[in-house]
């Protein structure tokens, strides 16, 4: 407790100074001191020492890993010698679509709708597109459409019509193969009423043509009938007795005249009913050429659907490919000169896991054009007579335009020898425009061998080969042996008399 004492005048006297420390304080923070700097001398040293190495620790620390050996089991297995390479598959063909007009009434070619969309599937019959009020469907067959089919018409694209129409359920009753008569024109007539279109016909010239030859053959049976009648009722009733008061009548022609008029009506009669038959033979239901798109193979695949509906139609509309995918090996001459026709093979999508097998069908010349389908366009310029006008600048129906389906990865101008694959099985879709392994088995499968990895064997100089077994122990024994075939990077090994090797030993492939 302080306390404050007071003068005569009334004033506080001013605190005392604190006392001074004394000599032990001091001597205790010298020491404290002292002891903080020898603290700080002793981590520095710490730190120096871990960064100063000697030469002998320097050498150790950047001396190379002792040496360590590289082994490989020995295995037993099947060794089929094989051949790797690449390969491209693609569509072997692509249709391009190119509508038409089917009539000159048609001005203008406008999509009024779509029955397809990319990747849907094209089926015989199925409606695909519908331009301008006309409907575009395909049908399976060989010959491309170059001509309207209607009654009268003859040959193979009347045949691939009445065959396409009886797969869907309607034919043509006693037509001939490849003659389009009253049995395929109601064939047709069942087709388009099923797919809900009218059915289209040859027009008013030919109704018009029926309409003439039938008022004729009326005509023809009245005179006949007439002429007839005359004759039947000279031959029967006796010449009347004219009265007095009563004009003669004019006399009967005679017997004679009357028969050869009555013959002459007759042959009349029957040509205007042959004219008759003939008109009939090419009038009603036809198919025009703009209405269908026969292809050599059904179902196709639609890729390419280039329009909207209310869109005009400017070049092609769809694109289809047909017929499954194509596979072209690329080997390089040392490859394909162990490569025979009829050598099974397997094709493999590295990324999906995806497997094929196949066989060689073909090894052709070298070349550097890339493995790829041709395009070929239905349609345009090709439309039949009375099709409407041709469109410009496109190109005739069955025409081969430029490759298409190329590979991306194919390297420009660099030469490979073509393999035609032949898959024993249709190509999943998802395989189209793909790069995929090839493996050429250039030999039937055999018994398992006894094999090692093909770095395992050593050559001395005597021309002696051996591999190196290493036991659990880390001991090493050479053990003499024969080669055989050789795959996938094995090789076939028998050991020579008195030697061991036996599946899971482990072998020297690498120091």
């Amino acid at each position: 407790m302080t306390t404050t004492t007071k003068t005569a005048d009334g004033t506080a006297d001013p605190p005392p100074p604190p006392p001074a420390p004394s000599r032990a304080a001091r001597r205790r923070r010298a020491l404290l001191g002292v002891a903080l700097a020898a603290a700080l001398v002793a981590v520095g040293g710490v730190g120096a020492a871990a960064l100063v190495k000697s030469p002998a620790e320097r050498a150790a620390r950047t001396a190379p890993p002792p040496n360590s050996l590289l082994t490989a089991p020995v295995v037993s297995r099947v060794l089929t010698p094989s051949t790797v390479a690449r390969a491209v598959v693609y569509p072997p063909a692509q249709f391009d679509v190119v509508p038409t007009a089917a009539s000159a009434e048609v001005t203008g070619l406008f999509v009024s709708k779509l029955g397809v969309r990319q990747g849907d599937l094209a089926v015989a019959g199925r409606l695909l597109a519908e331009v301008s009020g006309q409907p575009l469907f395909a049908l399976p067959g060989p010959v491309p459409a170059y001509r309207d089919l209607k009654p009268g018409s003859t040959g193979p694209d009347v045949a691939e019509l009445q065959s396409a129409l009886a797969g869907l359920g309607h034919g043509s009753g006693e037509d001939d193969q490849g003659s389009y008569g009253p049995g395929t024109a109601a064939a047709v007539t069942e087709f388009y009423r099923a797919l809900g279109y009218p059915v289209p016909t040859t027009g008013a010239t030919t109704q018009q043509a029926v309409d003439t030859a039938r008022k004729a053959v009326d005509a023809d049976r009245q005179t006949v009938d007439g002429l007839t009648a005359q004759k039947e009722a000279g031959a029967t009733a006796p010449p009347p007795t004219p009265a007095p008061t009563q004009q003669p009548r004019q006399p009967r022609p005679p017997t004679g005249d009357l028969d050869r008029q009555l013959a002459d009506a007759r042959k009349q009669l029957a040509d205007d009913r042959a004219a008759l038959g003939k008109a009939e033979a090419v009038n009603g239901p036809m198919v025009p050429a703009a209405h269908v798109l026969f292809l050599p193979a059904l179902p196709a695949t639609v890729t390419a659907v280039n329009g909207a509906v209310g869109s005009p139609v400017s070049g092609a509309l769809l694109s289809l490919t047909s017929g499954g995918l194509a596979v072209t090996g690329q080997l390089t001459p040392a490859q394909a000169a162990g490569v025979r026709p009829g050598m099974a093979v397997e094709l493999l999508a590295e990324d999906s896991g995806t497997t094929a097998p196949g066989t060689v069908a073909q090894v052709g010349a070298p070349t550097t054009a890339a493995p790829a389908g041709k395009v070929i366009t239905l349609g345009g310029s090709g439309a039949p007579a009375g099709s409407g006008p041709a469109r410009p600048g496109a190109v005739p129906p069955g025409a081969a335009g430029p490759a298409a389906g190329a590979p991306d990865n194919q390297p420009g101008g660099q030469s490979y020898v073509p393999v035609t694959i032949t898959p024993d099985a249709p190509l999943p879709a998802a395989l189209n425009g793909r790069n995929v392994r090839l493996t050429v088995l250039r030999a039937k499968a055999g018994a398992p061998v006894t094999a090692v990895p093909v770095a395992a064997v050593s050559t001395d100089a005597a021309g002696r080969t051996s591999v190196t077994r290493v036991d659990p122990a880390g001991n090493r024994t050479t053990v003499p042996v024969a080669t055989g075939v050789t795959a996938d990077g094995l090789v076939a090994v028998t050991p020579a008399e008195g030697a061991r090797l036996r599946d899971g030993d482990q072998v020297v492939v690498g120091k």
